[in-house]
């Protein structure tokens, strides 16, 4: 009957038991919906990434290709440019002929003796044949076929795919082939006819996501605020069943809080354009660097890197993110029950009382706070030098190039749900060391 009075009767009992119940139902809901964030935004980084657009030779084909192909199909012939290309022409075609007269005459006249007697008489032939000085009085005539032809569709159309293919062979020959074995399999994933229907299929439903994610995430802590609040709506004192139904909200903001991303990383070129024969050419989105990891996605990474020192690192970060909470909040319990008098036990005095000063897990939201100003900051430094460059900062490009860089580095709902445990829990050991000393506890053990 006191533990009932002091949660402000039964109904208040059942009603904090009915929002942790809330606050655990809501908590997987949202653990699934991040992990659709996670899943939907890595795709999308995958299909922006830098390797399938500015560093991918055939992107700079295609481009290149298109703008050469459009200047041709726009070519028409008229007055005041026929006679510039008809003199152009001309002359290439007189200096073609000279050159050839003069290496037949010159393959002619050397090697050996019998080689050169028989040179001789094809020198000859060709004289009698060929007149040198006529075809090129009639180089102008030659010059108008050309231009003629030039200016017909066919002769566009196999100019064009010549064009093509001699920039395919250059950057086949040049570059090393771009693997999109990972491409193809996003884009099978989601049924997408292209990269740039997918690209846009996944942007706007990770955006629509992610907005629903971050509101879900607001209303869970809500939800285990307005818990505490009610359990501590008449009395500060903690009861049995008061400690545990804020355990259990506390323990489902932990679960959250190293089950999804904290924080995500994502340097980026949101535009790079120049003029290339009076048009543009236009890269957009390029994903540098995109990382999107939850506190178990860490741990993993430093296990499967398959060295002692990370796997020091992986463990302490267990250690101090997970299981000392854990002990911490088992402790409290036991401590406050006195289950089999462990009351009086070191162990359950020190990780219910004085574990706080040794929980590192209020240090890791700092830690992980100050990493995301320090790669925000990084990143944004980083990429400015990209910007810096592109126009023409130290580098004499001038204006020619224009680079439009993002910083899309951000906390996520992991980084709040952890943060709102470590405030439950530094609540939860303020109460608790109250509570204890109420009952006559001993006051120095108290921290």
């Amino acid at each position: 009957m006191a533990e009932a009075r002091g949660l402000g009767g039964l109904a208040a009992t059942a009603l904090a038991a009915s929002l942790a119940l809330a606050a655990a139902l809501l908590m997987g809901y949202l653990m699934v919906l991040i992990g659709q964030v996670k899943a939907q935004r890595t795709d999308l980084a995958e299909l922006r990434d830098v390797r399938y657009g500015l560093l991918d030779p055939d992107a700079w084909v295609e481009r290149v290709s298109a703008i050469l192909g459009r200047k041709i199909e726009s070519f028409e012939l008229t007055e005041s440019n026929r006679l510039e290309l008809r003199a152009d022409v001309a002359l290439v075609l007189d200096r073609l002929i000279v050159e050839i007269d003069e290496h037949l005459r010159q393959r002619n006249q050397t090697g050996p003796l019998h080689k050169r007697v028989g040179g001789a008489l094809r020198q000859m032939v060709q004289d009698a044949l060929v007149d040198v000085d006529e075809l090129r009085e009639r180089v102008p005539a030659y010059a108008d076929a050309i231009l003629d032809e030039l200016g017909k569709p066919e002769p566009k159309r196999r100019v064009r795919e010549q064009i093509a293919a001699m920039l395919g062979g250059m950057a086949g020959a040049t570059f090393a082939h771009t693997d999109r074995s990972a491409r193809d399999l996003i884009l099978k994933r989601h049924a997408c006819a292209g990269v740039a229907d997918c690209q846009a299929h996944l942007a706007a439903a990770s955006a629509a996501s992610h907005r629903r994610a971050m509101g879900l995430t607001l209303a869970e802590l809500v939800l285990v605020a307005s818990l505490y609040g009610l359990c501590l709506w008449r009395s500060r004192r903690l009861t049995l069943t008061r400690m545990a139904v804020m355990t259990f909200a506390g323990m489902v903001l932990l679960v959250g809080g190293v089950a999804t991303p904290m924080i995500e990383i994502d340097a980026r070129i949101g535009e790079l354009s120049f003029q290339l024969l009076g048009e543009p050419v236009v890269f957009r989105d390029q994903v540098l660097y995109f990382q999107s990891k939850s506190l178990f996605d860490v741990v993993a990474i430093l296990l499967d890197s398959g060295t002692w020192d990370m796997a020091l690192v992986a463990a302490l970060v267990v250690l101090f993110s997970l299981w000392f909470p854990l002990l911490k909040v088992a402790a409290g319990l036991v401590y406050l029950a006195d289950w089999r008098g462990l009351r009086r036990s070191p162990l359950v005095r020190f990780f219910a009382l004085q574990a706080g000063k040794w929980s590192m897990a209020d240090v890791l939201v700092i830690a992980i706070f100050m990493a995301y100003v320090g790669f925000r900051g990084l990143v944004a430094s980083q990429l400015a030098e990209i910007a810096g460059v592109g126009t023409g900062a130290g580098s004499g490009v001038g204006k020619a190039v224009e680079v439009l860089t993002t910083n899309g580095t951000a906390l996520q709902p992991g980084f709040y749900l952890f943060l709102g445990f470590v405030l439950a829990g530094l609540m939860l050991s303020h109460l608790l060391a109250a509570t204890v000393v109420e009952e006559g506890g001993p006051r120095g053990a108290v921290t």
